[in-house]
């Protein structure tokens, strides 16, 4: 039996019902966080904590957790469900009466658990085959950082890129800017230096894509700046970030080919390191 936690109750997942009232169902009004487990701990928890903090600010949300009191909160579930290596999600969302003007701006959160077999973050073997989305494009504004429970783009550019046999297609904002994958942060290793989107031009506000600059910023001159589809295409290397999977080597962007450099392999034993 699964358990999840509805506003700091423990409760079965098959007995949680959803109300007809439910904003984040009803207007996408909220965000996720999804986070990995490594031997029942949280990894790289702090990012989480400080976009969680960000996105309440962003969306004027009342959500009044600690760090300690949100990680004590996870922990419950992940100790129930008797998780050793797997991931979290929590959800926030707007739990108010109310039209697009909501009455008040308190919140509800819904916590759940994964389980998986990953005790380590694992370079993919068969580098990742992707393509450049254009049919629709992302706002380069602050509600972009945020994983906002409104996702059509990602949905519809998933489906896309399954129509395509790709693994996952790249995407682009009003200013035709390259900024990210479907679920994941874009870099790319270009002269010698290491690239990758500023937040103001759209991209996620990733967790992962902060502890992964820190890393880099150890060894490669790190540079946050617009990425044209000249520069990814022209790349020695180009690879994606997020939390579950950690770093995934990229083999081919339409008819583009890459090697895999030393890049990928240093930041997945860099990350190992820190479990």
């Amino acid at each position: 039996m699964k358990f999840s936690i509805l506003n700091k109750e423990i409760v079965k997942s098959d007995e949680i019902k959803l109300s007809d009232t439910n904003r984040g169902y009803l207007y996408g009004d909220g965000f996720f966080e999804t986070v990995k487990i490594f031997n029942s701990k949280l990894f790289n928890f702090k990012n989480h904590f400080q976009r969680i903090s960000r996105s309440i600010k962003l969306l004027d949300l009342e959500f009044n957790f600690s760090i300690f009191a949100l990680e004590n909160m996870i922990m419950k579930v992940i100790d129930k469900n008797k998780i050793k290596d797997g991931s979290v999600r929590v959800t926030i969302y707007r739990d108010s009466f109310g039209k697009y003007f909501p009455e008040s701006n308190k919140t509800s959160f819904h916590i759940v658990s994964s389980i998986d077999d990953k005790n380590l973050f694992i370079l993919n073997n068969d580098p990742l085959s992707l393509d450049i989305y254009n049919e629709n494009c992302k706002a380069a504004s602050d509600l972009s950082n945020i994983k906002s429970l409104n996702s059509l783009l990602y949905v519809l550019a998933s489906i896309y890129a399954n129509k395509n046999n790709l693994d996952d297609v790249l995407i682009i904002n009003s200013n035709n800017d390259i900024i990210e994958s479907t679920n994941s942060n874009l870099f790319i290793f270009l002269d010698n230096m290491i690239y990758t989107p500023p937040l103001s031009d759209g991209c996620v506000d990733g967790s992962m894509r902060r502890l992964i600059i820190d890393i880099l910023e150890k060894k490669y001159t790190v540079s946050i700046q617009s990425i044209s589809e000249e520069q990814v295409l022209s790349s020695n290397e180009v690879f994606l970030t997020n939390a579950i999977s950690g770093v995934k080597s990229v083999g081919s962007i339409g008819k583009m080919n890459y090697n895999r450099s030393s890049v990928s392999k240093y930041l997945i034993g860099s990350l190992n390191s820190l479990i």
